[in-house]
């Protein structure tokens, strides 16, 4: 092949994305995933138990070995490991991240991005008429799967226990904690530790069922608010996961600067965002910069960036660890005083 033809080859992959996207949606939808878990079927079979149709079943099936997600056996089709990750009952909650991606909440609004990048404006707004929290609120079955599919994004988010030495904290609140995942993982880690949730109503509800355990024994609060406004005073650790990329730089100073109000003398801000290296080119955390501008006002920040943020507040970075996924951990900490 020339050198043409492979560059050719190589913009189709690209611009042919999203239809391989959706492929895997439908099947995901269609429950090919759940039936392939345990042993290979053939597609004329598999339509008989799942109401598909034979053939187009069995070309979908075909597209799908060739990315790799299927592979082809003497007896049919199977999952591989990356498609196992696909059936509804697998912990890593992905099958939820592929319905949310595939919804017509997330497609329009990146159908928008050429007006966003012409006007400086947001093409989830462009697209529904309004921002993504406000029309979260007004649409719970929107807000469930949201909430189902961040939850699945933020499996990383297990790991942070793993870098982060939580057992001496006092009381860790959770800002905009979704439904309740990480801090239970926390709280699991840090038997002598207290916690407390903020976030808005829609996410409470699942975050309730997560934590039902550490609220009854008094070792958890669930307070509804917004951190735009205010936080919890006095815990000696804030997190802050896959928050502050949803918002503007003065939002985020803003988010920032009351949990710098609030800490305890000795407190800790943990930033968990897929934080940009000053010079490399992360690939995967780029495609989530990208969603960020489709979806918000904000971005993923590099490290001089988030600094930048920190000081205008009278906080620093002390150290950053590393996360699955391209994913870190900024650890920051109140400027010290001068002597």
């Amino acid at each position: 092949m020339t050198v043409e033809g492979r560059a050719e080859r190589e913009l189709l992959r690209l611009l042919t994305g999203p239809w391989v996207a959706r492929a895997v949606a439908a099947a995901v939808e269609l429950g090919v995933f759940d039936r392939l878990a345990d042993a290979p079927e053939g597609a004329a079979a598999l339509a008989a138990r799942l109401g598909l149709h034979p053939d187009r079943l069995g070309r979908l099936l075909r597209l799908l070995a060739s990315v790799g997600v299927l592979e082809e056996q003497a007896g049919g089709y199977r999952s591989t490991a990356v498609g196992a990750l696909l059936c509804r009952d697998h912990p890593s909650g992905l099958a939820d991240l592929a319905a949310l991606y595939d919804s017509d909440m997330f497609t329009a609004a990146w159908a928008r991005l050429p007006e966003a990048v012409r006007t400086g404006g947001t093409a989830f707004e462009a697209a529904h008429g309004t921002d993504v929290f406000t029309y979260l609120e007004r649409h719970p079955e929107e807000a469930a799967l949201y909430t189902a599919g961040m939850a699945a994004g933020g499996r990383f988010a297990s790991a942070l226990p793993d870098v982060y030495d939580f057992t001496g904290a006092r009381t860790v609140v959770d800002l905009g904690g979704g439904d309740g995942e990480l801090l239970a993982t926390v709280l699991e880690r840090a038997p002598g530790a207290r916690g407390v949730l903020l976030e808005r109503p829609p996410a409470l509800a699942a975050a309730r069922t997560r934590l039902a355990g550490f609220v009854e024994r008094g070792r958890c609060d669930l307070v509804e608010g917004d951190f735009l406004r205010s936080v919890p005073e006095g815990a000696d650790v804030y997190l802050l996961s896959r928050v502050l990329h949803n918002w503007s730089d003065a939002d985020a100073r803003t988010v920032l600067g009351h949990c710098r109000r609030a800490m305890a003398p000795d407190g800790r801000v943990l930033i968990v965002e897929r934080v940009l290296p000053d010079e490399e080119r992360p690939w995967l955390s780029l495609v989530f910069d990208a969603h960020m501008m489709v979806m918000t006002t904000g971005a993923e920040r590099t490290e001089s960036e988030y600094e930048a943020l920190l000081g205008a507040v009278g906080l620093t970075t002390r150290r950053i660890l590393g996360l699955p996924l391209e994913m870190r951990v900024l650890v920051a900490e109140p400027v010290p005083e001068a002597p």
